[in-house]
């Protein structure tokens, strides 16, 4: 694909990349492992980000002292973080990252598909989509839907397959080193937004402090040879041009 063409789409994970959830798991997961009986560590915090429900339950179960916990108490713990997020989501409770919804609105305007792509179950991304306006996500692949979880390339590649693109003609958005390392694996160009984790620079990989930084044109001279390019400052909305 010539630099004109690409990215052919631009694939986003969801918890900390496009909405600010990650510091309000990382309280409910405290939370849930203090009811279990457990007690909460900054390096569990950083276990946490980026697994899928059921791992996560998985995880709290065993720093709570049930490394053998059964399938149904891993499920019950996931259900009733789930259901508490939801009623976060449903509040209104989380926010774009800085930039976000304006590249979103950038990549629609010019005919580049978007993809959600979350180690967050289907209900939970379902329920923050329908906030959003009709058709800004072409495809969503969630961590219940079945595939190898991140950083297993498997969901970024089922996007692809949903989408009818090549994943080295995509840019996937991420901010854990699990993620990123998916992206990696799928073959994709990544840009790595710096969050709870520390994401190092490597080969075909945008690290940045933050999406206000990125804009379409950045992400078209991607693929060029020579540097990497460096971020600018985002354009202004259409509603703070005068």
């Amino acid at each position: 694909m010539s630099a004109q063409g690409f990215p052919a789409a631009v694939l986003w994970d969801f918890d900390g990349t496009l909405m600010d959830t990650e510091p309000l798991w990382l309280e409910l997961e405290r939370e849930e492992l203090e009811a279990l009986g457990g007690t909460w560590s900054p390096a569990l915090a950083d276990e946490l980000v980026g697994t899928t429900m059921a791992a996560t339950a998985g995880i709290l179960l065993r720093h709570a002292g049930r490394p053998d916990a059964t399938a149904e108490a891993v499920e019950e713990v996931a259900g009733r973080l789930e259901r508490a997020m939801h009623g976060h989501l449903g509040g209104g409770a989380v926010r774009w990252q800085p930039g976000a919804e304006r590249l979103l609105e950038e990549l629609g305007s010019a005919g580049v598909p978007s993809a959600l792509v979350s180690s967050s179950p289907a209900s939970l991304l379902h329920a923050a989509v329908r906030a959003l306006p009709a058709g800004v996500f072409s495809a969503v692949v969630a961590g219940d839907h079945g595939h190898r979880p991140k950083p297993h390339a498997a969901p970024y590649l089922a996007a692809c397959a949903q989408l009818g693109v090549a994943a080295a003609d995509c840019v996937v958005v991420e901010d854990s080193p699990t993620g990123v390392a998916a992206g990696t694996a799928a073959g994709a160009w990544v840009v790595a937004v710096r969050g709870v984790i520390p994401v190092e620079h490597a080969p075909r990989r945008l690290v940045v402090d933050s999406l206000e930084t990125i804009d379409l044109p950045l992400l078209r001279r991607l693929p060029r040879t020579g540097p990497v390019p460096q971020p600018g400052h985002r354009p202004p909305r259409r509603s703070e041009q005068t």
